[in-house]
């Protein structure tokens, strides 16, 4: 009988000692500092959500179908932009930080991005657009996943 409740005893504080120890939150990784943006980035997805009135009608992820490759890069000394999404052009401007997390790159077309999520090998940024031609009258709020 001894030996049997010697057993119950450490397993219980053995299997206590597993639960406290696997349910034990790891301390997230916080945001980098948008100046951290500096390099090339894989356009790993952009998806779609759209809203007439504030009221949520479609979400959509556009196909990637990348002629070469689907990127975006940034020089940070010069402040040099390059973007290309299912395009065999790449769209080339300049960019700035507003603030410590919006983007604003200006080519032939204008890309406003706040940082969501920025690591050494994530970054997940939010365009929202009320004057979108393919969708007149809704607010478009366009989300990018971009990876290296």
């Amino acid at each position: 009988m001894k030996n049997f409740t010697l057993v119950t005893v450490l397993s219980g504080i053995l299997l206590l000692s597993i639960i406290t120890t696997s349910c034990k939150k790891t301390e997230q990784e916080g945001n980098k500092p948008l100046t951290t943006i500096a390099g090339r980035w894989g356009i790993n997805r952009i998806q779609l959500k759209i809203y007439y009135g504030g009221v949520f009608f479609k979400d959509s992820i556009i196909p990637r179908a990348p002629q070469k490759e689907n990127f975006v890069r940034f020089d940070d000394p010069t402040k040099a932009f390059q973007y290309r999404f299912n395009a065999a052009v790449t769209d080339i401007g300049t960019y700035t930080l507003k603030g410590e997390d919006s983007i604003i790159a200006t080519a032939s077309k204008i890309y406003n991005w706040k940082m969501l999520t920025l690591t050494d090998v994530l970054f997940t940024a939010r365009n929202t657009n009320n004057n979108d031609l393919s969708f007149p009258g809704a607010t478009v709020e366009t989300y990018y996943t971009f990876t290296r």
